[in-house]
């Protein structure tokens, strides 16, 4: 190397290159050499750059962090090919990365020139703001925007936002840095439509349908679990989480106090470890489950997709049996989601007099939950039931 300066116990070279002064830094961290140009031609300005330079690799690494950052927008760049890479497995719904898509522009003009690590909660929350307020200076909106975003709008956004730096995180680029702990709550609480007796019946008979005229062995497969997943729901009210974590050792027989056979999940959800009980109509439904599943599958879930991998979502395969049983929107004009079934597991319970306590002990959260979302579509045939007794 010409007119090369060893410095630093030996942490340290200053070399020269084509009349460019280089620094090539070791690091206690590092495995390899680390190589800049110091775009200078004044050795002593090399000397004092490079000295800098190894000051702040080496602080960089006391912190857990990579010798050179890596800004938001690359990071939000790769979080979305790992994404697409997921989806081509099967691991991502088409209608989840579309949504990725989406966001991610909206954190890309809000902190892309950011280092990744320099994303603190104090950035989240005054995201907030600046999206609620991000399409007031627009005469046009593009498609498919809001002027005001609602605030199930603005906790989604949150949400990829926190997801995507989680990723970056793990990717190891975020040193020691905290954990993101902002949260956005939503002041105006949304309940999402449970489906009526009868509009659960007719998709119940669509997916049966569906699964009869599949074109393939990987298609009707799909289909069969989409219709094991809607089945455990309804019939639970487990959150779609719980169910795509449930595995096979989690499924415990027992006989309840009427000599009926019936099952219990372990579940590990939000709120911690609790017994999940099924109703006893679908037990045997569960039973050939079970034994199929225990003879197939490599990976111990209790439903898994195609490729024995953990469930993401099913709402694009929910979507397609939606539309065909016309059954899109609620009588209200509120469109259907996997969460539905919870919810019309809960307002059924209701309705056939099981207690609020059982019901939200069974679905894993608070009575005043119970009430609030469901009591006030539960209540009317309850207590028509119980006054005209």
């Amino acid at each position: 190397m010409e007119g090369a300066r060893y410095l630093e116990d030996g942490k340290l070279t200053i070399f020269r290159r084509s009349g460019i002064y280089y620094a090539r830094l070791r690091t206690a961290a590092s495995n390899s050499y680390i190589t800049r140009s110091l775009k200078t031609s004044n050795e002593q300005t090399a000397i004092d750059l490079g000295r800098r330079l190894l000051f702040q690799i080496e602080h960089r690494a006391d912190q857990g962090l990579p010798a050179r950052s890596k800004l938001f927008s690359s990071v939000i760049d790769d979080y979305i090919r790992f994404r697409e890479r997921d989806h081509a497995h099967g691991k991502t719904s088409a209608g989840m990365l579309r949504q990725i898509i989406r966001v991610s522009k909206f954190w890309q003009e809000y902190a892309g020139e950011l280092a990744v690590e320099a994303i603190d909660d104090k950035v989240m929350r005054e995201f907030i703001p600046w999206r609620r307020d991000y399409y007031a200076k627009f005469e046009r909106l593009p498609k498919n925007a809001k002027r005001h975003p609602a605030d199930r709008t603005i906790q989604f956004d949150m949400m990829i936002g926190k997801a995507i730096v989680r990723w970056g995180a793990d990717q190891g680029l975020r040193g020691n840095r905290p954990a993101i702990t902002a949260t956005f709550t939503p002041k105006k609480k949304r309940v999402r439509p449970a489906f009526e007796l009868s509009e659960f019946r007719l998709l119940w008979r669509v997916l049966c349908r569906r699964i009869n005229t599949a074109r393939d062995k990987r298609t009707k497969r799909s289909r069969e679990l989409l219709r094991h997943y809607v089945l455990i729901i309804a019939n639970s009210g487990l959150r779609p989480g719980e169910i795509n974590d449930l595995r096979v050792r989690d499924v415990h027989p027992f006989k309840d106090e009427k000599g009926r056979s019936n099952y219990r999940f372990v579940v590990r959800g939000k709120t911690g470890e609790r017994d999940v009980i099924i109703r006893s109509a679908t037990a045997k439904r569960l039973d050939k489950l079970l034994t199929k599943r225990r003879a197939e599958n490599t990976t111990g879930y209790l439903l898994a997709m195609p490729d024995e991998s953990r469930i993401i979502t099913l709402i694009d395969q929910l979507g397609a049996a939606l539309r065909e049983a016309g059954l899109q929107r609620s009588s209200f004009g509120e469109k259907y989601s996997i969460y539905s079934f919870r919810h019309f597991y809960a307002v059924n319970a209701l309705r056939n007099g099981v207690g609020v306590f059982e019901v939200a002990r069974n679905m894993g959260t608070s009575v005043q939950i119970i009430q609030e979302y469901y009591g006030k579509q539960a209540t009317a045939a309850v207590f028509a039931t119980r006054l005209g007794d």
